[in-house]
């Protein structure tokens, strides 16, 4: 006789609604409120001039935006371009009485790029009511974008691929490969295996960054190691659960405030620079400096990942040995004999 199965109690499908709601509320908090949040940041930018310009200059933006960019003074243009290219600043204005130059790189977030540009036409049209002139503005993009992607946008999509390209080695590798020595082999040739297509689609076929191929793909791999073995290793050490904690801090910490899409700069303190020390936000930080700096400003993220990776190997170290502990602690079972 068939019977009829139990229904569920009605207090636990509530339960199981408010639940999901929680949860979905959670993931569009995460990835929306960086976005809708978003404004200037102490974003460090020069002015070409004495200390005394610097500081009027810096006089003006804190009136208008409180503590939204930090002016650092320069001697001349020769070291307002090298500050921009070494990623201390992102860029620079150098304000004369018949006109102002923007000096800026696009490559490093043309939405700060944009911004500073427009607080040079605001700065020049209170000039040019004050003097009863015209004061021209000029705009150098000193690291441009690459001109089939001149708004970064293929560079700024490929944050999440990557974010979850880290879950998805991990996962597999953790489901699909039995003996800890194989899932070591894997969790190093798979980064690699990613780095490389990675950069290839970037380089090749979106043509969104520009930089040496090899660097590119040797970026993207300790962005993917980084995250896959984090996880790897949790899932090793406490099982499944290692898995959700780990997507949980890639996906739904990591991501929103990787700065990718923007400027770290550009998100609400303190997350902006909370973001830089988690995987996704120095892989991006990594990505972008190898792609359009040749490294400069990618040191600390370098050093944020291989700490990732490491912590990600002594757990997996850890997790491994205590299984091998386990399986040597427990007695062999022996058949009894039967007797006839």
């Amino acid at each position: 006789m068939e019977t009829t199965p139990e229904r569920t109690p009605i207090g636990r499908v509530i339960g199981l609604s408010a639940g999901l709601a929680l949860i979905v509320g959670a993931i569009t908090l995460a990835f929306a409120w960086p976005s809708a949040g978003m404004g200037p940041n102490e974003v460090p930018i020069a002015v070409i001039g004495p200390d005394e310009a610097a500081a009027q200059v810096q006089e003006q933006l804190d009136a208008a935006e409180p503590d939204g960019f930090d002016v650092t003074a320069a001697a001349d243009a020769d070291e307002a371009e090298a500050l921009i290219e070494d990623r201390e600043v992102y860029a620079a204005l150098q304000i004369a009485s018949d006109g102002i130059t923007v000096y800026t790189a696009s490559a490093a977030s043309p939405t700060v790029a944009r911004l500073v540009t427009g607080i040079a036409d605001q700065i020049a049209a209170q000039m040019g009511q004050a003097g009863g002139q015209t004061v021209q503005v000029t705009v150098e993009d000193l690291v441009a974008l690459p001109a089939d992607d001149p708004n970064g946008a293929g560079l700024a999509a490929s944050g999440l691929p990557l974010a979850a390209g880290g879950i998805i080695i991990a996962v597999l590798i953790g489901s699909a490969v039995r003996g800890s020595g194989r899932q070591v082999a894997a969790g190093v040739l798979a980064p690699i295996a990613v780095g490389a297509g990675v950069a290839a689609i970037l380089l090749y076929v979106l043509e969104s960054i520009d930089g040496d191929y090899l660097s590119v793909a040797a970026a993207i791999t300790l962005a993917a190691a980084a995250t896959s073995w984090f996880i790897l290793g949790l899932r090793k050490l406490i099982g499944s659960a290692g898995i959700a904690v780990g997507a949980v801090v890639v996906m739904l910490l990591g991501n929103p405030i990787s700065g990718l899409t923007s400027a770290p700069e550009l998100l609400p303190a303190p997350w902006g620079e909370v973001g830089q020390y988690l995987t996704p936000g120095a892989g991006a930080t990594l990505l972008r400096s190898t792609a359009y700096f040749d490294g400069s400003g990618g040191q600390a993220a370098v050093w944020v990942l291989a700490a990732w990776f490491a912590a990600g190997v002594l757990l997996f170290t850890i997790g491994a040995v205590r299984a091998r502990v386990k399986a040597v602690e427990v007695p062999d079972q022996e058949t009894a004999p039967v007797a006839a």
